[in-house]
């Protein structure tokens, strides 16, 4: 009788045992950074994934608190879990910010459960945390995209009632109104075909002259009379033609429907200077009533060709309004826009 006891207890804990070394495996072998620490908040285990997602070794972390992982102003956060922990409640999917070993801060989601001794006292806590950087990107994408599709669509409703108005005041009669009209869309609908390039097409852009761009996108929106272009005629890059052309289509979108293009008089002067391998694009608007465009406020087609700017061009807007009208100096690498291929 006590041979079989004792044999079943051995086996029990053989059993035990392999479990305990399954889990421990597990943690040690999880992406996840894996965490436990008593209800003083202080570190008691810490994982390879803790490692890689913080920066700290298991020697440098254990023995530490919590509180060398959270950013000070979100201290208050560790008082809210260690409290939860005391009444033995679990937090999942708690997204939060925390700080790695170099400063850095890095975004993750929490689930938190309460570790509990042989009579049911809870005395400490396991933590999990996931990064969740990529999900956050992906989902600051998405929003950027929504916003790019609103700004589009109504976009488009708003050029064309500021071409067709504009056409009408051109128009001596139905017939040319319909003429000047479907020339006005079929140079619009090039213009745009130019600044959203389909990458889908094997062919790339055709080359282009800084003069011959300008020109094509502003065709649709107004007279060449009331156009004053004195720019350089510089040959475009190919990957600079798309970026480029996007930020001239936006410039005059915004000119037909708050500017130099919303009037019978309003005047466009284009100009460009360059030097010290920079090249400066002035978009200068003169208007014979205010601008409507405010000092201060930024909208969404301003945000977006600042970010086009920057991240392609490698340059910089500066936006100005003065009594003399609406200004853009587009501040652009000359390296990244030229082409020089065919200079030697």
């Amino acid at each position: 009788m006590l041979d079989s006891l004792l044999s079943w207890r051995c086996a029990l804990d053989q059993r035990d045992e392999r479990y305990y070394r399954h889990l421990a495996a597990v943690v040690e072998g999880s992406d996840d950074a894996i965490i436990s620490k008593n209800l003083n908040s202080i570190i008691l285990s810490w994982n390879p994934g803790a490692e890689q997602l913080f920066g700290y070794r298991a020697e440098e972390a254990i023995g530490k608190s919590i509180y060398l992982l959270i950013p000070e102003d979100r201290h208050h956060e560790e008082l809210h879990i260690i409290s939860r922990m005391r009444r033995g409640e679990r937090i999942e999917n708690f997204e939060t910010v925390r700080q790695k070993k170099d400063g850095t801060l890095v975004p993750v989601s929490l689930t938190i459960s309460p570790v509990k001794n042989e009579q049911g006292e809870v005395v400490g806590a396991s933590k999990i945390a996931r990064d969740i950087t990529v999900q956050r990107r992906l989902a600051e994408q998405q929003q950027m995209l929504l916003s790019e599709m609103r700004h589009r669509v109504s976009n488009c409703f708003a050029v064309s009632s500021g071409l067709l108005t504009m056409t009408a005041r051109e128009a001596r009669s139905i017939e040319e109104l319909i003429e000047l009209t479907n020339n006005r869309y079929r140079a619009l609908a090039k213009a745009h075909a130019v600044a959203l390039h389909d990458p889908e097409q094997t062919q790339s852009h055709p080359s282009r002259t800084l003069t011959e761009l300008i020109r094509v996108i502003i065709e649709p929106f107004v007279d060449e009379r009331r156009v004053r272009l004195t720019v350089a005629n510089l040959q475009l890059s190919h990957a600079a033609i798309t970026p480029l052309a996007l930020v001239l289509y936006e410039l005059a979108t915004n000119a037909v429907k708050y500017g130099a293009f919303s009037e019978s008089d309003g005047i466009l002067e284009i100009s460009s200077t360059s030097s010290c391998e920079r090249l400066r694009i002035t978009w200068s608007e003169r208007l014979q009533r205010k601008d409507s465009r405010t000092k201060g406020a930024e909208g969404y087609g301003t945000r977006m060709i600042r970010r086009v700017i920057e991240s392609q061009l490698a340059g910089k807007l500066e936006r100005r309004i003065d009594t003399l009208g609406f200004h853009m100096i587009l501040d652009l690498d000359l390296k990244m826009v030229a082409d020089f291929s065919d200079n030697g």
